[in-house]
Formats: C-alpha cells, structure tokens, sequence
C-alpha cells in the first residue's frame, strides 16, 4: 500500500517526557513503521510543551513534525482531552513539506502570504493541498486566511484550525520539528498523486428578520441597522438576554449569529464572546461591515446531520479512491452544545469513512476550509475561517 497511516495516543501519563514518547511509539507501531516521513502532533496545553515535544521526537527519530495545542483530540480512539495525538505518514507517491511562519501578530496577513509562498515554494512546485493551525491569539483568523487565500486563489484546497489552549484562551503553542513556537501558524503541503476532498459546515439557519452591519471593525460587531449589536438578543430573549454575556454560554452557542455569504445560500457562524458596555459584541471571527447578519437556530440533530452529510459529500468527491485519513478540526462550541452527546459526532464521521479510515484531529478555536464559490473575492468576504462548525480534509489514494 502506498500510503502508511499510524496513530497514537496518550490519555493517563502525566509526564510530558512520557506522554510524548507512548504516543509517538504507538503510532509507529500502528503504521509498521521504524521512521516515518512524516508526522503531525495534537497535544493538551496542559504539559510541558518542550518536554512533551522532546519526547515525540525522540520517539520519532528526527521525523519532520509541525502541530498544535488542542482543547481535546480527535482520532481512531475517540475523543480525549489532556491527552497527546501522534500521526505517522509514509507514502513512496506523495511528499510531505513542513511550513512555519513567525509573528503573526505583526501583520497577520501577510503571514497568511508568507504561508501561501512555502506552498508554492515546496519542492516540486506542484503543492495539491495544504494544511495549516495557527495561534487563535494572535488576531484576526480572517485575515490570516485572506493572505494564504489571496495568493494561492479563492478555492486552493487549504484545511486546518486554530489553536487551541483546553479553553483557557490565555496562549496556545505550535510546534515545528524541534521548536515550540507561539504567535505562530504551522501546516504542511502535500505534492504528488494524492486524492483529496475539503468542506465544512455547521448545521445552523437563520430565524427572524436579517440585519445589516452597519458598524464593525475586525472581529467586534457594533452596531445593527443602526442600534448597539447586542439589542438582536435583546429583542428575541428579553430579560434572557444576559445568558448571553457570558463567554461560551451554552446560549450563545445554542442561538449563534450567521453572517451571510454573498451569492449563496450560506452563512459563517460567528459565536458571541463578550458583550461590552456599549452593546457591541466580541465574536470569535471577523464581521465584514455591510453584511446581512441573523440570529440562527439549530439543534444538536441538526449539527450532527451537518457532520454526516459533510463527510459523505467528500467521500463522493474521492469516490475513485480508498478515503485513508481524514483530518478533522471541530469547533470547540460544537464540543460544548453537543454535551455527552458529542461522540456521536465523532460517530458519524467515523461511520462515513469505513473500516479502513483513519480520524485524526482536534478541538479548535476557529476552523478553515475555503467557501467552495468561484469568482469570488477574498477581499469582500470571509473567504474560509469558520467558528462552531466542523472542517474536514479526506485523503484517499
């Protein structure tokens, strides 16, 4: 077989040193592997980061590696947190090439572009997918995959995550080989033969009349047709709107706010994350001014189905081949609204890719897949950094 898959997991070490090494051991075990040519770390912020890194490479035997901090792990096993994810990869048709980009904060987007040159950059020069987790903290996401998007068109093919910190929202970490990085976006490019199929999708619609932005500046939403933003719960809850002000409430991520994607019939969650004394909202992800915004309802049902039928549209799409891996990054929301019943998720997906799929992913802070609209332009919209929803990239051969 052409493609070599390993995972590991960690769940019960609590030394970081330790962790790392089962976990990375484990999954070259899984792929029958000695050295893989690739490999990918999710891991809790709860260790220490470069005894836990240390111990993965070890393990791996200078293997090039890029990953992030999660606020849980999605793979084979299920989903855990605290817990430290390893995958392998050995392929004899398809190349692997790490990417770091420092200092985000700086200029964000134009680390998005720095990121867009090292795909194209890659040896070869003929990158057909790219993965990418970046520092949730270090702004604005939006712009960040504008940059990448910007340079390597709308629809490139580009997956990945924020960064996430087990819902601190204090610092998250990204690793690159031997290093621990912060304010940093990592991710690799696939070059070669590979078949592959990226999408995401939330399960949301909108309820009631829509509201044009008529103030906003990054990722605070001022004001509605004209009003304090936060009168949008006001007017639908009443006195219930306070459950709101609080940070990922369980009523902010039950009744999130949809912007619409122009000419589509399709909206970009964006979860509430503070409310300011003003009325103006802080979401986790740009609001464009003069977009149309809505309250959106849904049910934990509806969010499944979204998952499904994500996952089997991108089978069809990789339908001439075996899906081998799939790589997941799931809104850290989704994790609290789904409740106990969030291995169903994890369940459906899992059912999509057979017996000879492989999970691997985790819990993020914000999650990337382009919109899929041609013509469209990156500038006027968000061209693919989504909240509360749940991106995946499917590998076949």
């Amino acid at each position: 077989m052409a493609l070599k898959i390993g995972i590991g997991l960690s769940t019960q070490n609590q030394n970081a040193y330790a962790a790392g090494t089962e976990a990375a051991k484990q999954a070259l075990e899984k792929a029958g592997l000695e050295k893989a040519d690739f490999a990918v770390l999710m891991a809790s912020s709860l260790y220490s980061q470069e005894d836990l890194l240390k111990g993965v490479r070890e393990a791996l035997g200078g293997t090039p590696l890029i990953g992030c901090t999660t606020a849980g792990t999605i793979t084979d096993y299920g989903l855990h947190e605290q817990s430290v994810a390893v995958l392998v990869l050995q392929s004899d048709k398809l190349s692997f090439h790490p990417i770091k980009v420092e200092g985000l904060s700086e200029n964000i987007r134009a680390g998005g572009e720095k990121f867009a040159d090292a795909v194209k950059n890659a040896p070869g020069g003929n990158a057909k997918v790219a993965f990418i987790f970046s520092d949730a903290l270090a702004g604005n996401g939006t712009e960040l995959v504008r940059g990448v998007l910007g340079t390597l068109g709308a629809n490139f093919p580009l997956m990945g995550g924020a960064a996430a910190d087990d819902m601190n929202f204090k610092k998250t970490s990204q690793y690159y080989n031997d290093e621990v990085l912060g304010n940093a976006a990592v991710g690799f490019a696939i070059s070669g033969d590979v078949i592959y199929a990226v999408g995401a999708d939330h399960g949301w619609q909108p309820v009631g009349n829509p509201r044009t932005v008529t103030k906003a500046k990054g990722t605070t939403l001022y004001e509605l047709d004209g009003k304090p933003a936060f009168a949008i719960y006001e007017d639908y809850f009443g006195d219930r709107a306070g459950d709101f002000k609080k940070t990922l409430s369980l009523a902010a991520v039950s009744y999130p706010l949809g912007m619409k994607v122009a000419d589509m019939d399709a909206y970009m969650i964006r979860v509430p994350l503070a409310v300011q004394d003003d009325g103006s909202i802080v979401c986790g992800a740009e609001v464009i001014e003069g977009s149309s915004i809505s309250l959106m309802i849904g049910t934990i049902e509806s969010a499944l189905s979204a998952a499904e039928a994500t996952t089997e549209r991108l089978s069809v799409e990789t339908k001439e081949a075996q899906p081998r891996v799939a790589f997941v990054s799931d809104c850290v929301a989704r994790k609290i609204l789904f409740g106990e019943r969030r291995e169903e998720e994890f369940q459906a997906v899992k059912n999509m890719m057979g017996e000879a799929g492989h999970i691997f992913g985790f819990y993020s802070y914000g999650q990337i897949a382009p919109l899929g609209v041609k013509d469209t332009s990156v500038n006027t919209c968000d061209p693919g950094f989504y909240e509360q929803s749940i991106s995946l990239a499917i590998i076949g051969e």
